[in-house]
């Protein structure tokens, strides 16, 4: 499994600041490259005020890291993946399992 890392990805990380009205804005930082593998999961059609939307989950693999922040976004390509959750499958320490959702642009 590990051998089928071969695509490359960009981790970004959340960083809120404030935004001088009492609340937050996210901006989204560059945090690490990871070789990945990825697999499309499942897709749907809802409808969002009229117009329909199509969206893509995925199950990206990586090797195994503990220093990864908890919001995470994912760039592959031209497509940003939000990372939705992380679990070590076997809890061996090897690999991650990231589900995400493409988000629409």
């Amino acid at each position: 499994m590990i051998a089928r890392l071969r695509t490359p990805i960009g981790a970004y990380a959340a960083e809120e600041t404030p935004d001088g009205r009492g609340g937050f804005s996210t901006h989204w930082v560059f945090f690490t490259k990871l070789w990945a593998h990825i697999d499309a999961r499942s897709g749907r059609e809802t409808d969002n005020n009229g117009r329909r939307v199509v969206s893509q989950d995925y199950t990206v693999i990586i090797h195994y890291r503990d220093d990864l922040p908890e919001r995470l976004r994912l760039m592959w390509g031209d497509r940003i993946l939000r990372v939705i959750t992380m679990s070590d499958p076997d809890n061996r320490r090897e690999r991650l399992h990231l589900i995400c959702e493409e988000e629409q642009q």
